[in-house]
C-alpha cells in the first residue's frame, strides 16, 4: 500500500499537466500559433514524465532484488538520465513562450475588398 500512495502526486500533477494541455490547444486552435502546440507537447510529456519517473523509483525500491550499490548507481542514473531530459523540455516551454509572445497577428482585412482604380 505504500507504493501504491506515492503514485498520488504524480497522478495529480499528471491531471492538472493535461488540463493545461488541453488548454495550450484551445489556444493553438484558436490563434494558430505553434508556440501554444508546442507547450501542449511539453506539458503533456513533463507529466507522464513524472509518472513513469515515480513508477521507476518505485520498482527499485519496492521491487529490485539487488544490493544497495547497484540500486544505488541505477537512480544516479536515472535520476541523471531524467534530469537531462527535463531541462530539454523546460528549454523547449521557453521557446514555444517566446513563440507566443513574438507571435504579430496578421492585420485585418477592411471589408469589401481592394480599392478598384478608375479610369
Amino acid at each position: 500500500m505504500p507504493e501504491l500512495t506515492t503514485y498520488l502526486i504524480p497522478a495529480t500533477q499528471l491531471f492538472f499537466f493535461i488540463v493545461l494541455a488541453i488548454v495550450w490547444l484551445v489556444g493553438f486552435i484558436r490563434k494558430r500559433n505553434f508556440g501554444f502546440l508546442l507547450l501542449a507537447f511539453v506539458t503533456l510529456a513533463e507529466g507522464a514524465l513524472s509518472v513513469a519517473r515515480q513508477g521507476f523509483i518505485n520498482y527499485l525500491v519496492f521491487h529490485s532484488g539487488s544490493n544497495v550499490t547497484n540500486t544505488q548507481q541505477t537512480l544516479q542514473l536515472f535520476t541523471t538520465t531524467t534530469l537531462i531530459v527535463y531541462v530539454f523540455l523546460w528549454i523547449l516551454a521557453i521557446v514555444a513562450a517566446i513563440s507566443i509572445v513574438l507571435h504579430r497577428p496578421k492585420p485585418p482585412v477592411a471589408p469589401g475588398g481592394p480599392p478598384v482604380v478608375g479610369s
